[in-house]
């Protein structure tokens, strides 16, 4: 970590300006060979012009940040270039040639980390944040980023080292009250709402940040796929007037007024007349049971293997598209529990419709943006085990088991907790997180 790095900060292109970064102790010595400014004032910005040894690259802006005032806790100059792919390519080559060495993914935020600027919950929001696919789910990350979720992890984290400390004195001190007449259990439960309350919202709201999951079934030949092709409003699937052609899964992501929604089609849901399309008959039955709402469309062929269908259907969240309607056709509808619309995946008439009632079946999610949620499964995974370890306590306290139990379970508790704000960590964790990152962040 004591190597100066450096690496393109923005987006490979063609473009009115690129960023280039330099982090480490030699920073400034690199960047003044390049533009001869010897001593430079932090966060002042510098005119200059670089030059190598073939003679002048570019007309730069510069910044210098001193230690630890910077992104990363170290010495730091950002370059602010011409943007284009070959002018960028050719300032950074420089920076490598006089000293420096190419960052690594996520370099710079690990730095970041390490040198105590910031807590692996907004290291991992700057990702999120990066990575937003929808309005909502960038405000959401929001909230992470600016710090909020480590300080309520810090306050849960208080909680339970008070509640470890009074266990700790009844072990040093077992003349005193039991546990459960001193209201340790109490403070126990009241640590566990927290811990439910942040657990049932991050689950909900997790889905919106990746995009909520739309499965489209029904029998073969109903539309199905051009139903998704007409929502990417792109040629993502086959289509042809033969039964089965889809065999397998196909996925696509919608963004509808700002939400993101994940849309897959499927097989077609039928007696399988051979192994392969048996296999995807499968498969249709597990995205069902993943999806967070399914669109079941039925077309002017109507009868009772669509009902039969149905029944699977039924007691999901679900959409029924009846497709085609530019064709002349009559359907019973008596038998449909949820929201209908009529929509001909040809012409596209209808699917505005379509998309009002996805928004509108899918506002219980907004129903906590603004609040605090855990933004990953590795938070979700760790705040489950902490919550297990603190249920497995309280159920200790009821059945009088000894204090040196309960204090293990606790401390376990807080191990998992640590791990998400990174008090705790391992190499190979750090080595996970910041490899999806990308190279200049």
């Amino acid at each position: 970590m004591r190597d100066t790095i450096a690496a393109v900060a923005s987006p490979m292109g063609i473009g009115a300006v690129a960023v280039v970064r330099i982090s480490g102790e030699d920073s400034w010595k690199i960047a003044k060979k390049l533009s001869g400014i010897r001593s430079p004032k932090p966060r002042k910005i510098y005119h200059t012009f670089l030059k190598d040894e073939k003679g002048e690259i570019d007309e730069v802006l510069m910044v210098y940040y001193k230690s630890p005032k910077s992104y990363t806790g170290e010495d730091m100059v950002e370059i602010f270039c011409h943007g284009g792919i070959v002018i960028t390519d050719m300032v950074l080559k420089a920076i490598l040639r006089s000293g420096a060495r190419l960052a690594e993914p996520g370099e710079f935020t690990k730095r970041a980390f390490l040198n105590g600027k910031m807590d692996l919950t907004r290291a991992e929001a700057i990702r999120d944040l990066i990575e937003a696919r929808s309005e909502e789910a960038a405000r959401i990350v929001l909230k992470n980023f600016s710090g909020e979720l480590y300080s309520f992890l810090e306050r849960l984290r208080e909680k339970l080292l008070r509640i470890l400390a009074e266990i700790e004195v009844e072990i040093d001190y077992p003349d005193e009250e039991d546990l459960k007449a001193s209201g340790l259990d109490e403070k126990i439960r009241e640590a566990l709402k927290d811990m439910e309350d942040i657990l049932e919202r991050s689950e909900k709201l997790i889905e919106l940040v990746r995009g909520i999951r739309i499965v489209i079934v029904g029998k073969p030949n109903v539309g199905k796929s051009t139903l998704l092709n007409r929502l990417l409003k792109e040629d993502r699937a086959i289509v042809t007037s033969i039964p089965g052609t889809t065999r397998d899964t196909i996925e696509g992501e919608i963004n509808i007024r700002g939400r993101l929604f994940k849309v897959i089609d499927t097989a077609g849901l039928r007696n399988a007349k051979d192994p392969v399309e048996s296999i995807g008959v499968e498969r249709t039955k597990k995205e069902m049971e993943r999806a967070d709402i399914v669109i079941f469309v039925v077309d002017n062929t109507f009868g009772e293997e669509d009902l039969k269908i149905y029944e699977s259907v039924k007691n999901l969240k679900h959409i029924v598209v009846m497709n085609k309607s530019d064709l002349e056709y009559r359907i019973d509808t008596s038998w449909i529990l949820g929201k209908a619309v009529k929509v001909s995946s040809k012409t596209g008439e209808g699917l505005k419709d379509l998309e009002n009632i996805l928004i509108e079946i899918t506002e219980d999610y907004k129903s906590d943006m603004g609040k605090l949620f855990l933004t990953s499964e590795r938070h979700l995974k760790l705040m489950r085990l902490s919550y297990d370890k603190m249920r497995s306590a309280l159920n200790s306290i009821r059945d009088g088991f000894p204090n040196d139990l309960i204090s293990y379970d606790i401390n376990e508790a807080l191990k998992s907790l640590d791990e998400i704000t990174g008090r705790n960590f391992r190499e190979d964790l750090l080595d996970t997180i910041f490899s999806n990152f990308c190279v200049g962040k």
